[in-house]
């Protein structure tokens, strides 16, 4: 795919997100993603509509496979991050121009609606 098929894709999803018939996991607490290795902890929310993984690499470890095992209210994740030193990490849609920057893999799960966490974004 060239970049203008990209644009026209990426203009698309952006201008009918809103409308498309999806979970729409803003507003809907806190999933908790636990590493099958180490154990390890990573709390993330919905900042846009979209899809997200129910594994993720760990973010702890990087070695091991983080499984989605649960939804928690926003007052209970914050007593996890006390007690974790951790913050929340944010699924979100990249903008046109940090879409252009990513691996095709990540392109096409964006295209098809996915979200990717904040740190994907912010490199």
């Amino acid at each position: 795919m060239n970049k203008k098929q990209i644009q026209k894709r990426y203009d698309s999803l952006v201008a009918g997100i809103e409308q498309q018939r999806m979970y729409d996991g803003r507003g809907q607490g806190v999933d908790v993603y636990v590493c099958e290795k180490c154990g390890g902890l990573v709390l993330t929310r919905y900042k846009d509509k979209g899809v997200t993984p129910f594994t993720i690499r760990c973010r702890v470890c990087n070695q091991g496979t983080m499984i989605h095992k649960d939804t928690v209210s926003e007052r209970h994740a914050e007593a996890i991050c006390l007690c974790q030193g951790t913050k929340v990490k944010e699924w979100v849609r990249p903008t046109l121009d940090q879409l252009m920057k990513m691996n095709k893999g990540l392109q096409d799960h964006v295209l098809d609606g996915g979200l990717v966490l904040e740190e994907e974004v912010s490199k």
